[in-house]
């Protein structure tokens, strides 16, 4: 399939999403990957109401509206909920992104999903509780987290980061949020692995920039600020770039059971 503009400042293709440099948002590497692991799960999930907490600009939520799930998303950080409510404007399969949750939420929604967001917060097994109590009994859950406290680097510093987690970290948090796991693999080897690498010392000059901001601070501007990325976006984008990313994205695949990729992505039920 062939990639399609969506309005004049956005384009949608199969394999990198929505676009929409003019607006903000051009889709990371380390995402595109994550990306593609998502969607396949995505096809293993019955089609209903689905929300994504903690959705930052949305691109995501536009991919789950072309499958057929009815997208919503819930975004605190207010640059975050900005670029959401600007990129749904350019699409016409946008979601609607809330800033709170609804008073009514408990028992709704048939899948739940949070990508890169358990690690920045401090209490994460009360945050997920909340969150799953918005699920109805069976519901599926999609959650992803970075994997490997070993591998804790400046880029960690600079999203807001409370922590990576372990495989066992995470499986006893499910567990104890009774969820029961129906899939967990590890994405992303090598090129994932890579770029985390290659970009710590780049993260460690852009903290050394920046003014001083708190956990919280950090995590509100972490799903907006593209400096880091927009060169290689456009790399990405060029012919060159899509063939490379799809090798990258068939070696991740073939390694996914391994524990050797850069991040944790599970598919769970509600007990």
């Amino acid at each position: 399939m062939v990639e399609v503009p969506v309005a004049r400042q956005a384009t949608y293709s199969p394999l990198l999403g929505l676009s929409a440099p003019n607006a903000g948002w051009t889709p990371p590497l380390r995402y595109l990957l994550r990306r593609a692991r998502i969607l396949r799960l995505a096809t293993r999930i019955a089609r209903g109401r689905l929300l994504e907490v903690g959705c930052g600009a949305g691109a995501l939520l536009a991919d789950f509206s072309r499958m057929g799930f009815a997208a919503e998303g819930l975004e605190t950080s207010p640059s975050a909920l900005a670029m959401s409510q600007r990129l749904a404007a350019l699409d016409a399969a946008g979601p609607r992104v809330m800033a709170v949750p609804g008073q009514d939420w408990n028992d709704t929604f048939d899948v739940l999903c949070t990508f890169d967001v358990l690690e920045h917060v401090e209490h994460d097994s009360e945050a997920l509780a909340q969150w799953i109590g918005w699920v109805r009994p069976g519901g599926a859950v999609l959650i992803s987290v970075p994997a490997h406290p070993s591998r804790w680097s400046a880029g960690d510093e600079w999203a807001g980061h409370w922590r990576r987690y372990s495989r066992p970290m995470l499986l006893d948090l499910l567990r104890s949020s009774r969820l029961q796991v129906e899939h967990l693999e590890c994405y992303g080897f090598p090129l994932a692995n890579l770029t985390e690498m290659a970009g710590a010392r780049s993260y460690r000059r852009m903290i050394d920039q920046r003014e001083d901001l708190s956990r919280d601070e950090a995590t509100a501007h972490s799903g907006t600020d593209r400096r880091a990325y927009s060169k290689l976006s456009r790399a990405i984008a060029s012919p060159l770039g899509r063939l490379a990313l799809r090798g990258a994205m068939a070696m991740q695949a073939a390694t996914c059971h391994t524990d050797w990729g850069s991040g944790y992505l599970v598919l769970a039920r509600k007990q």
